[in-house]
């Protein structure tokens, strides 16, 4: 099955909210990084066991990706405690968001909202038209984080339409716009309560 695929554009609003006391940002600098940033992803995107050879794999194998300028780590009190990466696509104006992950023992306490946050901001600064993401329904966490952050459901493959209204039924969002993949609108998805509950008023009447 197909991931989620969202869109997020340069005119939406960007969380402006501090960090936390004790935490700040830092850049991809060295080899010694690449531990740090598997034991964040470890228990959601890197299997239990992963190596360096995963941030090869998912970071140095895109010729799209600076890992110097497009790879963030969230710090607390120094130490590597999440990543983000937002590059720019080298043959089109759109960026995208990958690899967005929180190491285990600080989930639960909204980061990556912040991380979201930065992430963003580096892709408006290089004039991207939108940035993309992909991600899955039971990554229930991070949808609820993308949705919060302004990003749209894409219609791009069969079914998408349906189960974005049993996405925004689980989250008890009323309604979102879709786009299409070249970032038109769409139409508006309703969530799936919402679109079976009874007609009232003048419309039932009728």
């Amino acid at each position: 099955m197909a991931q989620l695929k969202m869109y997020w554009f340069p005119d939406t609003p960007i969380d402006g909210s501090p960090l936390p006391e004790g935490y700040s940002f830092s850049k991809y600098e060295t080899e010694a990084d690449k531990l740090a940033w598997v034991a964040c992803c470890k228990k959601g995107l890197a299997a239990d066991d992963a190596t360096e050879k995963a941030f090869d794999d998912s970071i140095l194998s895109w010729d799209d990706i600076d890992p110097y300028n497009d790879v963030f780590f969230l710090d607390h009190n120094g130490e590597h405690v999440g990543t983000i990466t937002a590059f720019k696509f080298l043959d089109r104006d759109a960026g995208d968001v990958h690899m967005v992950a929180v190491r285990a023992d600080h989930r639960g306490l909204g980061l990556s909202k912040y991380m979201l946050s930065a992430a963003l901001k580096h892709l408006k600064s290089k004039g991207v038209a939108w940035a993309q993401l992909t991600t899955d329904e039971w990554r229930k966490s991070a949808v609820r984080s993308y949705l919060t952050a302004g990003f749209l459901p894409v219609e791009y493959d069969e079914g998408m339409v349906p189960r974005w209204e049993a996405v925004l039924e689980e989250h008890g969002v009323d309604s979102v716009r879709m786009v299409t993949e070249d970032g038109n609108p769409f139409c508006v998805v309703t969530r799936s309560g919402l679109k079976a509950a009874p007609q009232r008023g003048s419309d039932m009447d009728s």
